[in-house]
């Protein structure tokens, strides 16, 4: 019964760290990480390691990201964040296979979150049983930054489910994924009549295989005819052939304008903790170090929340989202660096309306005065510190209430990565 009881704390303290950093309603975020046949029980102490520096296979979802690590011999899956009170969730995972399919299952556990109206294809059955729940769900997605993405999960076999994740160059090549996993669905449906009426699901996949692959077959022939410009009047003999294509002569013109026979064309999909496009984000500070530019920016994410991240030379570094200060905690941070333990980290964070200054106290025992930047749009204050790790002491914000000193955290943030230890006869790969 306790063991019970922890597993549940565990996946509402999951669930409750999932809302705050995506903004999903306590429900959903629940589901999602609830404790399954594909989600094990979480590990009840999990080594005390930074899941990134042992990472073999990863996958991310906006500010969240799924880790398989492997470490003295043993795979485990992490789920976190990049919030600076983020908390992971690690799993244990019995080979590097099993924990792959983990990994790969969170992301199209995540993709088929989409909204319907913002998915290139999709397929949504219901299973006759309504114990069953979801019978064969399917979505190809544009995701912003990363491309296109096919996700599916089919319990057409009665086994509980299977998730099925691709990425894709381009549209053509993901329906055509999507019409063939909708095929060998309708297939086994029709061997193992797993459900009653396996023919008329077994119809409907097979009915939307052929639609959206009669869809892709007519934007591919819509993309052939913008590139060889034939002439709208038909003048140049080819009328018989836009015949045979079904394309009347009066809705030529549109396709060649691009308004007909193209590909589909939904929103591009931002998860959680994206930047939106409009408002663009701000740069509030720039400072170069050791020949890297370090920009403190900040920005909105999709679902509002309010967001400050470091971008080192260009490329998002780290990000932050919804920080809470209050009169006795004036500050709160996160950190990045290139290397765990060693050289140049950029702490960043927010402070306290009542904050009259921010500092940082070095080995030697110099103090150096940081700024802090009013941020009008988010109508926050941030700061950044870069420095060496090895030479910051502590950092101060202060108040004429008070001060809050951040050297509680250099413990953990500039730790070194753990050596790894003698390996065991039976722990030593192949």
């Amino acid at each position: 019964m306790d063991g019970a009881m922890t597993s549940d704390r565990s996946a509402k303290k999951a669930a409750r760290a999932r809302m705050i950093a995506t903004g999903e309603p306590y429900s959903t975020a629940r589901r999602a990480v609830q404790t399954g046949p594909d989600r094990p029980a979480p590990l009840a102490r999990p080594p005390a390691i930074d899941p990134r520096e042992h990472a073999v296979h990863a996958r991310h979802w906006g500010v969240l990201a799924c880790y398989l690590v492997r470490y003295e011999g043993r795979y485990s899956a992490w789920i976190t964040g990049t919030g600076p009170s983020d908390r992971s969730q690690a799993y244990g995972m019995p080979s590097e296979p099993a924990g792959r399919a983990f990994v790969d299952a969170w992301q199209a556990t995540n993709l088929l979150h989409t909204p319907w109206d913002e998915r290139i294809a999709t397929i949504f059955l219901l299973s006759p049983d309504t114990r069953n729940g979801i019978l064969y769900e399917a979505a190809a997605v544009n995701v912003e930054d990363s491309g296109i993405w096919l996700a599916c999960f089919d319990d057409t076999a009665n086994d509980g489910g299977t998730r099925t994740l691709g990425q894709f160059g381009d549209p053509g090549e993901a329906l055509e994924q999507f019409a063939a996993l909708a095929e060998r669905a309708a297939d086994r449906l029709g061997s193992r009549q797993a459900i009653g009426k396996p023919d008329l699901f077994a119809g409907v996949l097979r009915y939307r295989a052929a639609t959206v692959r009669a869809d892709a077959a007519r934007a591919a022939l819509g993309d052939a005819i913008r590139r060889h410009q034939p002439r709208a009047d038909g003048g140049d003999g080819l009328r018989p052939l836009w015949h045979e294509a079904g394309l009347p002569r009066e809705s030529l013109g549109r396709v060649l304008a691009g308004e007909e026979w193209t590909w589909p064309q939904p929103p591009v999909v931002r998860p959680p903790g994206s930047r939106l496009p409009d408002p663009p984000a701000t740069t509030l500070a720039t400072r170069t170090v050791d020949g890297h530019r370090f920009d403190l920016v900040s920005y909105l994410d999709t679902a509002g929340g309010r967001c400050i991240a470091i971008d080192r030379d260009g490329r998002r570094e780290s990000s932050a989202c919804d920080i809470q200060v209050d009169e006795r905690h004036l500050a709160s941070a996160a950190m990045t660096m290139a290397t765990r333990g060693h050289g140049t980290a950029a702490i960043y964070g927010r402070v306290h309306d009542s904050v009259t200054e921010l500092y940082a106290v070095m080995t030697n025992g110099e103090r150096v005065d940081w700024p802090v930047y009013d941020d009008p749009r988010n109508q926050e204050r941030y700061f950044a510190v870069i420095a060496d790790s090895q030479a910051l002491a502590d950092i101060v914000a202060a108040a004429p209430t008070g001060s809050t000193s951040m050297k509680q955290f250099f413990g953990t943030w500039f730790s070194k990565p753990p050596r790894p230890g003698p390996s065991r006869s039976r722990a030593r790969s192949r």
